[in-house]
């Protein structure tokens, strides 16, 4: 079902993104507030400060385009793998997998699908980021793929590859915990009488987000830095310049401490749960309308 299974995840993916980029684009301006100050932290005011001086659309939505050709590389390569990995472990095609395969199958999935999407990714946390920034230091992508031409233009083809490592490490470990956690708290549930309805998809789905946040949030924060900062030092004193993701690490540990890690963990919750239960939920509905099409075609 790799194939099916690729095309009904990206779809259902995509459809929850949409609805969770607001949260998305908040996390992200969460996490590049205060880059490099000591104890400065991001609060409830920067919802007010994007409201009042970008508006909803530009604010909260501006990088959609990017969200989707992401999620359409991401989560479609992610679940199709995942689903051909699992396949190709299972003895004769048969059996359950034990946790430890299926760990290694969701993160390999994840490693690779991160490797696919990272110049979606990397051009999204500029175009989220971009309010930011003064008015003459802003990128102004119009599109995912105008950012993906731009930045090809100006800055050549290894950019679009900036803050690769943490993203395939962010991909393989949210992948394991999404994928792993979903599947062990379905059968439980399942196991315990719950039917295979909507309100095991919730609770399952529910348990796994709230993995895959403590996971994601020091990664992303990582990511997002490297992906919206220069790789050479600027005369700007709003980008920061790393020359890898692990000099990105020691400075934020040393001037923000293990709390520069967490920064915007409650929207990175409200982000990251609600997308994952979404993708869950929408991923068995259509899994299940899949199935009777199917059956109809037959």
């Amino acid at each position: 079902m790799s194939v099916s299974a690729a095309a009904i995840g990206g779809l259902a993916a995509m459809t929850a993104s949409t609805l969770t980029h607001p949260a998305d684009s908040l996390k992200v301006r969460m996490f590049l507030h205060g880059e490099g100050v000591s104890g400065k932290g991001a609060g409830v005011s920067i919802v007010k400060d994007i409201y009042r001086s970008e508006g909803v659309r530009k604010g909260f939505y501006r990088g959609v385009t990017a969200t989707w050709l992401r999620q359409a590389l991401f989560s479609t390569s992610r679940f199709g793998v995942n689903d051909a990995v699992q396949a190709a472990l299972k003895k004769n095609g048969k059996g359950d997998l034990g946790v430890a395969r299926k760990v290694f199958a969701a993160g390999f999935a994840g490693s690779v699908a991160a490797s696919l999407s990272c110049p979606a990714d990397m051009v999204l946390v500029r175009m989220q980021a971009d309010g930011r920034l003064p008015k003459h230091e802003q990128r102004g992508y119009r599109t995912v793929f105008h950012g993906l031409r731009t930045v090809y233009k100006e800055e050549g083809v290894g950019q679009l590859y900036r803050g690769l490592r943490p993203l395939v490490l962010r991909g393989c470990l949210v992948t394991a915990g999404q994928f792993t956690t979903y599947d062990i708290a379905k059968r439980a549930l399942m196991k315990r009488g719950y039917s295979d309805g909507i309100k095991t998809h919730l609770m399952a789905s529910t348990m796994a987000g709230t993995v895959s946040t403590l996971i994601v949030n020091p990664l992303d924060v990582v990511k997002s830095r490297m992906m919206q900062s220069r790789s050479a030092p600027s005369v700007s004193t709003t980008l920061q310049s790393y020359s890898s993701d692990f000099e990105c690490f020691a400075r934020t540990w040393r001037t923000e401490g293990i709390r520069g890690f967490y920064k915007g963990l409650p929207a990175t919750f409200a982000r990251q749960c609600p997308q994952v239960v979404l993708m869950w939920v929408i991923f068995e509905q259509y899994k299940r309308l899949f199935t009777v099409l199917a059956s109809k075609i037959q």
